[in-house]
Order: structure tokens, then C-alpha cells, then sequence
């Protein structure tokens, strides 16, 4: 069996983006269901599908359905919704496989590990895509089909997809709020915040070639009290960022000692 005809349920971030990586490879994206037609109907232009937002409306033939919706979603339409024992995954990093086994005796994880938006295209080609399925001949059709559109496909079962994604939560969200508590530390001093953007790309260019721990810099790894305490007087006035500059400072020396 080949997967080609293909149901997206979800409209968002996750199933935009995959569902045009599918379809640039030849995919058939069949259905895109959403709860409101408006949202499958941007999508499925896009990809050449047919809109729906009744999932009575789903067809009952196609290879593979697609669950690429909130977290805590995905039980309540695993329980109202009848796949009638089809293909069925779903691409979320923190919950359990066996969560579909209401749904359907064939199931499976596809889970994509990037941060994605509707408005940014990405190239799929080296984004790991994690699969865990119910037996070895699901897992084997996942992972064809994975590594039409991504070159790095691993086999992750639940409990390291979580450790995955808790990891992701540090690498990418957490530092992505770094980056908001910055910028309004530069505001207040009417400073862009494009004048940190060499800083960060060189920051991430660094982990390339090495590790996280060997590539720290800064007044915390050198165990500059004199500069920290200046930091701290600086952020009296703003308790949020007060608490966050001493947890990681302190978390990066009793690290480094």
C-alpha cells in the first residue's frame, strides 16, 4: 500500500504547512475539515482541496487521516468521529499514541519537530519528522511517506517524543520569549531590536558546531559578580525580568562550577 489520498483535519499552523509539503510531493489532499468553514476553505485553495466543517461530511476512502489539531482536542474528536478502522494519526509532540485507539485499530504519529506559522513557508527537506505506530507494517508506511518530504525520519516512541518536545519548549518557546523580554528592555530606550539580530544568528550558528554547554558566553559563565549585580540594579523596577535574570544566571554557574 502507498498513502496517497489524503484528510487533513485542522486548519492551523502545523496542517498548512504540512498539508503544502504533501501536495508539492503529489499528495491528494482530499478533505480538509475545520470547525469553521472559513479556515478549510483558506487552506484547501491552497492545496487543492475540498473544504468541509461537518465531520459527517468526511469521505470514508481515503489512505491516511491527518489530526493536526490542538493538543487537547484530539480526544474529543478520536471519541465523536468514526474512521471506520482507517489510517489515523495525529502531529503532536506531547500526547500518547495510544490516545487514537478509539478512533481506529490502525494508527500512528507524524510528528513534524519545527515551529511553524500559516504565513512562512518551510522547507520540510531537513525538518525531523518523529513516527511511532500501532505495528511494524503502519510504521513502515509512515515512514515512506515521511521521507518523501523530509531527508531526517526517526522512529520515536511516546515517551521520548515527550522528552522531545519538553526540550523543543526550552530551545525554541523559551528563547522566543527571551527575545520579547529583550525587546521591551530596548524599547524603553527607543533601540530596535534588529540590533540584537547579528548577535542571535551568530548564537545559533555556534551550536552547529558546538555543544550548547561549550558555546555559553557571558557575565554568568565567567562568574562576573560585578557585572551581574549592575543587572540586577538595572531590573529593581521590573520584577518579571528581575526573577528571570537571576534563575538563569544562577542556573548557568551551577552549571559551569
Amino acid at each position: 500500500m502507498v498513502i496517497n489520498n489524503i484528510v487533513l483535519i485542522g486548519a492551523g499552523n502545523v496542517a498548512t504547512q504540512l498539508g503544502k509539503a504533501l501536495q508539492k510531493q503529489g499528495k491528494n489532499i482530499v478533505q480538509v475539515l475545520s470547525r469553521t468553514l472559513g479556515s478549510a476553505e483558506k487552506l484547501a485553495t491552497q492545496i487543492g482541496a475540498i473544504p468541509i466543517s461537518n465531520p459527517d461530511q468526511l469521505t470514508r476512502d481515503a489512505d491516511l487521516y491527518i489530526l493536526a489539531i490542538p493538543d487537547d482536542e484530539i480526544q474529543g474528536v478520536v471519541d465523536s468521529v468514526n474512521f471506520h478502522d482507517s489510517l489515523l494519526v495525529h502531529t503532536s509532540g506531547s500526547v500518547g499514541m495510544e490516545v487514537l485507539k478509539n478512533g481506529s485499530s490502525i494508527f500512528g504519529v507524524f510528528y513534524p519537530l519545527q515551529t511553524f506559522s500559516k504565513t512562512r513557508d518551510v522547507d520540510f527537506s531537513d525538518i525531523p519528522i518523529c513516527i511511532e505506530a500501532c505495528d511494524e507494517v503502519t510504521c513502515l508506511l509512515l515512514t515512506n511517506l515521511a521521507t518523501e518530504i523530509s531527508s531526517d525520519v526517526r522512529k520515536i516512541n511516546s515517551a521520548q517524543r515527550q522528552s522531545i518536545h519538553l526540550a523543543a519548549i526550552f530551545a525554541s518557546n523559551f528563547t522566543n520569549h527571551m527575545y520579547t523580554l529583550s525587546d521591551e528592555i530596548l524599547e524603553k530606550e527607543n533601540i530596535s531590536f534588529d540590533i540584537l539580530k547579528p548577535l542571535i544568528r551568530e548564537t545559533a550558528k555556534k551550536i552547529e558546531y558546538k555543544s550548547p554547554k561549550d558555546s555559553q558566553t557571558g557575565p554568568a559563565i565567567r562568574g562576573d559578580m560585578k557585572i551581574i549585580e549592575k543587572h540586577i540594579q538595572d531590573l529593581q523596577n521590573d520584577p518579571a525580568k528581575l526573577v528571570a535574570y537571576k534563575i538563569i544566571s544562577k542556573l548557568i554557574m551551577d552549571g559551569h562550577w
